[in-house]
């Protein structure tokens, strides 16, 4: 476990001492995967719940000897902007460098001095230093209304046709796409996001702390993947550069809290299937799951088309309860989920 006294960044937001801010491993919750870049692991920290004193970390160690080689905190100067994304882990590019979103806190990289990020995507070098962002033009309301950006992950696509090769897509509670330039991320436009490649207002259900985007979007085979809350699975066409304005399709099934974690498997690009979990609970906290989980697979040309699901079988195929954010591991042939109280593998009938 990292420890609060030898973990620290040069900053005097909330929590801070004699100019230092200092990781408190009592507060601070690994949120994000592990990205493994280059012989290094790197870690995102966000925190339990809510408390009153947090930052957003990224952390850097040697894969070897542990050794810690890069210290990040999104909000030195000020307080929250978790690093998140529902599980999602950290991205990096063919040079090493990171790219993550972060949750509400407070924002002004925009300002002369500024080093606090907010409701941002970021990209850092291996050293910690940013090289580019973007911010939301209602990052004020983001923050006050604690309707993250960073609730999902972020993913970088293939090379692109069209004048911006290097994208990346997210979403995060407001329910709005962002499709962004790598190259030129655009930073902060407070009267809108004109300044990024594309961006889908409201594409999905969103706008307050309830509901919105909790899920890593997915890619396959020029379509991208989207499960927000309350809402059916998603597909957007990618052509040329840009996303379809609406659905290329959706499945029938509507997936409540936290939405659908998604995966895809394919020989290639060919025989794909996106692969995603049910999860049945009361309420939005992600307590009181209710009934077992329901893994179900699509066909990604159709999201219309469901190829399987594990109760069309009665009782043989029924998987435990599932735990919110928990992506499916396809490997060898087989589906892994590890729900609540135990592990599930899935794989043909001999």
């Amino acid at each position: 476990m990292l420890s609060h006294t030898t973990t620290s960044a040069s900053g005097t937001g909330v929590g801070s001492q004699n100019g230092r801010v200092a990781f408190d491993d009592l507060l601070q919750n690994q949120r994000p995967a592990l990205l493994l870049s280059n012989g290094v692991v790197y870690v995102g920290f966000a925190t339990h719940g809510n408390p009153p004193v947090y930052h957003g970390w990224v952390f850097g160690y040697n894969a070897t000897t542990l050794q810690q080689v890069m210290v990040f905190n999104t909000t030195p100067n000020s307080e929250k902007g978790g690093v998140w994304q529902a599980g999602g882990g950290l991205a990096t590019d063919l040079a090493g460098n990171i790219y993550f979103s972060t949750g509400n806190g407070h924002f002004d990289a925009n300002l002369v001095g500024g080093v606090d990020y907010g409701d941002s995507i970021l990209k850092i070098n291996t050293a910690g230093t940013v090289l580019d962002y973007f911010t939301p033009y209602n990052q004020a309301f983001m923050e006050t209304q604690d309707v993250d950006l960073g609730s999902g992950g972020v993913l970088l696509l293939p090379d692109q046709a069209g004048p911006f090769p290097h994208l990346l897509v997210t979403a995060g509670k407001f329910g709005t796409i962002y499709l962004i330039n790598r190259d030129n991320m655009g930073h902060f436009n407070s009267n809108s996001d004109s300044q990024i490649v594309q961006s889908l207002p409201s594409i999905l259900p969103g706008g307050n702390l309830e509901n919105g985007n909790r899920i890593s979007p997915v890619y396959f085979s020029g379509n991208v993947y989207f499960s927000a809350v309350d809402d059916a699975l998603k597909a957007f066409r990618l052509s040329g550069g840009l996303l379809s304005t609406a659905p290329a399709s959706q499945s029938v099934e509507v997936y409540a809290y936290p939405g659908g974690p998604l995966a895809i498997s394919a020989n290639g690009s060919s025989n794909g299937i996106l692969w995603t979990v049910q999860r049945f609970g009361l309420d939005p906290s992600g307590l009181g799951t209710v009934a077992p989980g329901v893994l179900r697979a699509y066909d990604p040309a159709n999201l219309a088309n469901e190829l399987y699901n594990s109760d069309q079988a009665g009782s043989r195929d029924t998987m435990d309860y599932a735990a919110k954010f928990n992506v499916p591991l396809v490997a060898n042939g087989k589906v892994i989920i590890a729900g609540e109280n135990q592990m599930t593998v899935y794989g043909l009938l001999p």
